[in-house]
């Protein structure tokens, strides 16, 4: 049986309106820093960017690519910084798309693929489905011994990550 107060509170977190997991994008006042005619996609779970040459895996590590659905499924995997050369490791011993060359990006890279008008996640959905919004490690060492630097797909911002903490990955090649 409730007690008054109970059915006060229920009645309440009903009239409360749900959190909405969505990007949010200012279309109307930023111009966007990726659009996805800036991007060929390869038609093999990789998108190469006419602006910096590179070509990037659609999908996070620990998710699969689906041409079918055109969407990256299962979740992206957390990982520290052996984690990381272990993944790159695996992914160039058996390949993907071909290729054998793929590799973490550094700072300047893997900004360059941050979109600017957008947050939760701040990347292109449409090139880079199911982005989570969190940290992404890259290559370029921070000043700090055991550390690199990392951006926040969550609202574009970068700083410091110590090598024993996780973080998502996204491999690129060429450059």
């Amino acid at each position: 049986m409730y007690k008054p107060y109970q059915k006060n509170l229920i009645a309440f977190l009903l009239t409360i309106p749900c959190i909405s997991l969505a990007q949010t994008c200012n279309t109307a006042n930023l111009a966007a820093t990726t659009p996805t005619s800036q991007f060929t996609d390869n038609n093999n779970g990789t998108v190469t960017d006419k602006k910096t040459g590179l070509i990037w895996k659609k999908c996070s590590e620990g998710q699969t690519w689906n041409s079918g659905t055109g969407n990256c499924d299962n979740s992206a995997q957390l990982s520290n910084w052996q984690i990381v050369f272990n993944a790159i490791q695996t992914v160039n011993n058996t390949g993907f798309a071909g290729q054998t060359d793929w590799r973490l990006p550094n700072i300047k890279e893997l900004a360059s693929i941050l979109e600017e008008q957008c947050y939760s996640p701040a990347i292109n959905l449409s090139v880079f489905p199911n982005t989570p919004s969190q940290w992404y490690c890259a290559s370029t060492h921070y000043v700090t011994p055991g550390a690199s630097w990392e951006i926040s797909f969550n609202d574009g911002n970068s700083g410091r990550n110590p090598n024993s903490n996780y973080s998502y990955i996204r491999l690129v090649r060429g450059g």
